[in-house]
């Protein structure tokens, strides 16, 4: 099969778009046709050589669109049903898998690496080369094959360029929230970082019931965005200081770091209280190392985690998230950015690296 797809072969050239050909739909894999695919900060990181991938590589794995085919055993979906990409399919066999948490499958972060399927094959090539998958998923395609776990039905009463949004930024966002840190009502919460995911982090602590949610930005475009959210409170790094003291003299009792570098950690760890918690959200450059303090954790008996993808099985979180979009609680709409035709794919990862405060997207079909 054919199809048109972004290429990135290395940081400082641009992505090209290009034929490329597809391996045939095997019997437990689905072929869909992409509509919407959102930057991520992953995507970010190959762009500025921050990761090693190999490359050629097929970029995307926040996205969303329509099942064109289905393979003879395929069961959840068939030809027509809208659906959003999980770049998390369980393998099922291992420890992390069978706890629920296929994001942290050992095979799975293999496959990242080596820019594979979990299966070890990309089953996609340009001019006879192996092309690689950017996250297990490589979706800036016109059309993508992935196995039927990986394609996960959205019920069709969704827009799918707010669908794919629910790919990544808002199953790790509010997944953050809801299943890593369970935030408590009434608390307060912290929110290092008002991107994608700081923006899905903001409103997983309003859905939680949080008092009080103050988020920090140095973009004041992107403070202005989670104020509508649901931030009660937002300020630039330089004035983080005062409005803690203010807000919660104590510290947060939950905070979020939604970036993911050294800095933004240890100023999230910082101004959470004694006994709070501390969620590292956001992914780091590799090499990256955080410089802890025993004290803050034996003194004041602090907790300092992480969380990849939710800290959910994406199966058991997108119904759920679902149902809060249904009822008004998460919004996707408010967080769009602008949209992008595939040509125009380097145009848009200029937009997402300046800083756009809605998700760059960009539509392959």
């Amino acid at each position: 099969m054919k199809s048109r797809a972004a290429v990135f072969r290395a940081p400082g050239e641009p992505l090209e778009v290009r034929e490329i050909d597809l391996d045939e739909p095997g019997a437990q894999d689905v072929l869909v046709r992409m509509a919407a695919v959102g930057i991520c900060g992953t995507d970010l990181h190959s762009i500025r050589g921050e990761w090693n991938r190999p490359t050629p590589i097929v970029l995307g794995h926040e996205g969303a669109g329509v099942v064109e085919a289905v393979g003879a055993e395929v069961e959840s979906v068939r030809p027509g049903d809208e659906v959003v990409l999980s770049w998390a399919p369980a393998c099922g066999e291992c420890a992390d898998c069978r706890r629920g948490r296929p994001a942290a499958c050992i095979e799975l972060h293999r496959a990242i690496g080596a820019g594979t399927l979990v299966d070890g094959t990309t089953g996609i090539s340009l001019d006879g080369e192996t092309l690689y998958r950017g996250t297990a998923t490589g979706a800036m395609s016109e059309h993508v094959v992935v196995t039927e776990r990986v394609a996960l039905p959205t019920g069709g009463d969704v827009p799918l360029d707010e669908a794919a949004l629910l790919g990544c930024a808002a199953l790790t966002g509010v997944g953050a929230v809801l299943f890593a840190a369970r935030a408590e009502p009434g608390g307060v919460v912290l929110v290092v970082g008002a991107g994608g995911v700081g923006q899905f982090c903001v409103q997983g602590a309003r859905i939680a019931g949080a008092e009080a949610i103050v988020c920090v930005d140095p973009l004041e475009a992107r403070l202005e965005l989670v104020r509508d959210l649901g931030a009660t409170h937002v300020t630039i790094p330089d004035g983080l200081k005062d409005l803690i003291k203010e807000v919660a003299p104590d510290g947060a009792d939950n905070a979020f770091d939604a970036v993911g570098n050294p800095d933004t950690s240890a100023l999230a760890l910082r101004f959470t209280r004694s006994g709070g918690l501390c969620v590292i959200v956001g992914l780091p450059a590799a090499g990256a190392r955080l410089d802890l303090d025993p004290a803050e954790f034996n003194r004041r008996e602090k907790f300092l985690t992480g969380t990849m993808y939710g800290s959910e099985d994406p199966a058991v979180a997108l119904p759920l998230l679902l149902d809060h979009v249904r009822a008004g609680r998460l919004k996707l709409r408010e967080l769009l950015g602008p949209t992008y035709p595939l040509e125009q794919v380097n145009e848009a990862f200029e937009a997402a690296l300046s800083g756009s405060p809605g998700r760059v997207l960009v539509s392959p079909g």
